[in-house]
């Protein structure tokens, strides 16, 4: 269980290497530095849909598929990617980069709890 909370603590990583990846990219882009600050405060604002993402739609299917020994890094990221969208356009907004953005949050979310727990796994 104690890896389990530490992977998801480490999921919580991806809004803030998503902000940084997209502040970076439209910086180098446009050379604004509030265009870096804003995307990346967008992102760090959006961490409640990685979260509700994790709790509702990876946690569950990871679950599903430990107990049947049948765990897919795929089906966890799909769910991750579906989950994300849909909670983004229940919350936030009906669509656009946003959605893509939240969706790309959730998913590698969803890799670094996978990474994670692996890694966690190896090393016991």
């Amino acid at each position: 269980m104690k890896n389990v909370a530490t992977a998801i603590g480490v999921s919580f990583l991806s809004p803030v290497i998503i902000g940084t990846m997209l502040g970076t990219y439209f910086f180098i882009g446009y050379g604004e530095v509030e265009l870096f600050w804003q995307l990346f405060t967008t992102a760090i604002a959006n961490a409640h849909i990685v979260g509700i993402s994790m709790a509702v739609c990876v946690l569950p299917t990871y679950h599903l598929l430990y107990k049947r020994d049948k765990v897919s890094y795929s089906a966890v990221m799909t769910a991750a990617m579906l989950g994300g969208a849909a909670l983004t356009y229940v919350f936030s907004v009906d669509g656009g980069p946003i959605l893509i953005a939240n969706s790309v949050m959730c998913s590698l979310a969803a890799a670094l709890f996978l990474y994670s727990l692996r890694r966690r796994n190896v090393a016991c």
